[in-house]
């Protein structure tokens, strides 16, 4: 139970923190070229609850519709500060938003979950432009027009001639799997101040701005780490203590008590630099620097990509002579180059990893929710903030690379029908057809993350760690 309570308590904000950054992306793209934001939301509908902010203003005209539950009529019911209102607006040469119809919102029924996620898949029909009078209860959504922006919120002022609504909706919603952000018309170039309105290259920075803040997570991230005082151990020399039989270190000749001085031409500043230098060198032939018998020699190794448990990639051990600890913390002008630099050797490390997967090294272990929530946990155990950090940087850049692939439902899968559209000299794609391949993605998805999960779920049965081991 314990296990399970760490897990959570590590994973949950780790989620929040990495779906809230990378939503970021959109948000603030979007709101840079003036597309309409209308809800920023933390996991997948059906909705928890929401707050809505903003100010925006939306004129009232004789022509104006009022819809109630029995009837559509250009009279203007009693509307109040602080009441839910549902607004269609058009929108003026000048760039004024006109509302069209305007209806108090109801309670909602049963059938949100569905009609939410064809919103997401961006579902939809074109039908007449006026409500079904002939129902029992009238509704906004019977107007089925795509040409108006579709907004909702609370009404922060009523005058006679316009509304002024918070509209932006910032959400918390009950399927814990990622984050979204809702914008006007993301497949209907028709409504006002919608993202498909924009030209090919905003709706792609769009689209590749939430990855781009998951990639500029680790930077950010190992930046503050280096910024904030911490204790570091520095100095002191790396001596081995033992040489693996049959392994490279054997092979290139190194002895027990032959102490490191460089590897690959870069000096070690901390024990932590051979292990990095090795990882990052395995498979290829690398000098080390070493010093025996108080004389300098230069030895020739390659280290393994894929060596056996226990004895690392040169197939030795070692300890840390002469060294001191000490307390610092890095000025901004040294930490974001140094985090730079430690976020591509992150990555450098990874790829390295999946061109293992398609060459002689281990397949990929897969891992769903479940699975990275044990990992974070143990991690975070383990490790302390440092470690969750670190799981939180490697799994923001997973995030970044997942996101940008083609894959129906998610943003590269977006991005590839903004290409295709390109590619045809402008021509769309119709909404409708796009709509149903994201919904199947959305589908496939699912259905892929409910497999993981159970395989994760198996292996904890199983009392198998994540870690290996």
């Amino acid at each position: 139970m314990e296990t399970v309570l760490i897990a959570l308590a590590a994973f949950v904000p780790m989620l929040l923190l990495l779906v809230v950054v990378h939503e970021l992306g959109h948000f603030w793209s979007a709101k840079a070229f003036g597309i309409k934001v209308l809800e920023f939301g933390v996991g997948y509908p059906p909705r928890a609850f929401g707050i809505y902010t903003g100010r925006t203003e939306t004129l009232l005209t004789p022509e104006t519709l009022y819809i109630t539950p029995t009837d559509v009529s250009p009279t203007r019911p009693g509307i109040q500060p602080g009441q839910i209102v549902r607004i269609l607006s058009d929108e003026t040469a000048a760039g004024q938003l006109v509302a069209e119809y305007v209806e108090v919102r109801r309670p909602s029924g049963p059938g949100n979950l569905l009609k939410s996620l064809g919103r997401f898949a961006g579902l939809g029909a074109t039908a007449s432009d006026t409500p079904n009078a002939g129902r029992r209860r009238i509704s906004l959504d019977d107007v089925q027009s795509d040409r108006y922006l579709r907004h909702e919120g609370r009404v922060k002022e009523i005058h006679d001639d316009r509304i002024v609504l918070a509209d932006m909706l910032y959400s918390v919603n009950w399927l814990p799997l990622g984050g979204f952000v809702r914008l006007s018309g993301e497949n209907n170039p028709a409504a006002p101040r919608s993202l498909a309105r924009r030209s090919l290259a905003q709706r792609a920075i769009v689209l590749a701005a939430g990855s781009a803040m998951n990639a500029l997570f680790p930077i950010v991230a190992f930046t503050i780490m280096l910024m904030v005082p911490h204790t570091e151990l520095v100095g002191g020399t790396v001596e081995i203590t033992e040489v693996v039989p049959d392994s490279p270190a054997q092979a290139a000749g190194l002895l027990p008590g032959d102490r490191v001085q460089a590897v690959a031409g870069r000096p070690l500043d901390s024990p932590e630099a051979l292990v990095r230098e090795v990882r990052l060198g395995a498979g290829s032939e690398m000098q080390w620097a070493i010093e025996r018998d108080g004389q300098p020699r230069t030895i020739e190794i390659i280290p393994r990509r894929d060596p056996p448990p226990g004895q690392g990639s040169a197939g030795v051990a070692f300890t840390v002579v002469d060294q001191q600890e000490i307390r610092r913390s890095e000025p901004p002008w040294t930490a974001v180059p140094m985090a730079a630099a430690r976020t591509w050797e992150v990555v450098t490390l990874l790829g390295r990893e999946i061109r293992g997967w398609f060459g002689d090294g281990p397949g990929p272990e897969l891992s769903g929710p479940i699975g990275i929530a044990h990992i974070t946990g143990e991690v975070t155990r383990q490790g302390g903030l440092e470690g969750w950090l670190f799981v939180a940087i490697l799994l923001s850049i997973n995030l970044a690379v997942l996101n940008i692939l083609p894959i129906p439902m998610l943003d590269g899968g977006r991005l590839l029908f903004v290409f295709i559209e390109w590619i045809r000299g402008g021509k769309r794609v119709p909404s409708e057809k796009e709509g149903l391949v994201h919904l199947i993605g959305f589908v496939a998805l699912l259905a892929l993350v409910i497999a993981i999960s159970a395989n994760d779920i198996i292996r904890l049965v199983q009392g198998i760690s994540p870690l290996g081991g």
